[in-house]
C-alpha cells in the first residue's frame, strides 16, 4: 500500500507536469504509472474505473467521487473526479478524462495538459 497522501503538503516542485498530445498518450501514461495493461482509460469509462479499483486495492484510505456539474464547472469541463475527500479535483470534458486527471494527481503527483482533443 502507498503512504497516506496529504494534498496540502505537496510543493510545486513535487508536482510533475506532463504535456500530452493525444488520448493514446494518456492511456500509455496511465498504464505505465499504475502498472496496468494498456487500455483506453481516457475514453472508456469502464477502463477508467480500473483506476478506482486500483485505489481501493492500494490506498490506506480509499475514496472516490465523480460529478457532472455543467453550471458550476470550468468551461467545457463538466466532469469532476476526486480520490481525496474534500480535496483536489480532476476536471475533464468526459468522465474518463476527469478520472485519469484525478488518479494521476492523487497517486503519482502528475498533472497532464492535453494539447489536442
Amino acid at each position: 500500500m502507498e503512504e497516506a497522501f496529504n494534498p496540502t503538503e505537496i510543493k510545486p516542485e513535487d508536482l510533475e507536469t506532463v504535456k500530452i498530445d493525444s488520448l493514446a498518450a494518456v492511456d500509455r501514461l496511465i498504464a505505465e504509472e499504475f502498472d496496468l495493461p494498456l487500455r483506453p482509460y481516457s475514453t472508456d469509462v469502464r477502463a477508467a474505473l480500473d483506476l478506482v479499483a486500483w485505489d481501493l486495492e492500494n490506498s490506506p484510505a480509499p475514496h472516490f467521487e465523480l460529478f457532472r456539474v455543467e453550471e458550476h464547472s470550468l468551461h467545457g469541463l463538466p466532469f469532476v473526479a476526486s480520490f481525496i475527500p474534500d480535496g483536489v479535483w480532476g476536471y475533464g470534458e468526459t468522465a474518463p478524462l476527469a478520472i485519469c486527471q484525478a488518479a494521476l494527481f492523487r497517486h503519482k503527483q502528475i498533472k497532464f495538459d492535453l494539447l489536442v482533443k
